[in-house]
């Protein structure tokens, strides 16, 4: 399902919550997380064969093992802003701050191998 698709879901989704925020409010909010978790999962069919070609161009540029690295720090970039917002529709504002901080650190710390990577090639340069 391409882009249109997922408007349509999404607008369709939006008409549905506004509706029901109008009529029942108490309905609502889990109706908005139903419809975030189907939107994600769209857009994770969609990220499939991204990852693959991704994988693909990494390999033959002989950077094979860096390419795992960068699809996870997206993968947990992607699910921790998906979390934040659901958090902040939900006026928890500074859980989903929290998610975002947590997500933060767990990237650095997948990039920490390459860091030390960097300093050992500077360090040989230098001698």
């Amino acid at each position: 399902m391409g882009i249109v698709g997922i408007a349509g879901v999404a607008l369709f989704s939006a008409m549905l919550i506004l509706l029901l925020r109008e009529l029942r409010g108490g309905v609502a909010p889990p109706v908005r997380l139903a419809a975030t978790l189907v939107l994600f999962g769209m857009a994770l069919s969609l990220y499939a064969p991204l990852v693959g070609r991704i994988e693909a161009l990494f390999s033959l540029s002989g950077a094979g093992e860096y390419a795992a690295v960068i699809l996870r720090a997206t993968g947990i970039a992607l699910i921790c802003e998906l979390t934040a917002s659901i958090c902040r529709d939900l006026g928890e504002g500074g859980v989903a701050e929290g998610v975002l901080l947590f997500g933060r650190l767990e990237i650095l710390l997948l990039a920490l191998p390459f860091l030390d990577e960097l300093l050992k090639i500077a360090e040989e340069l230098l001698k």
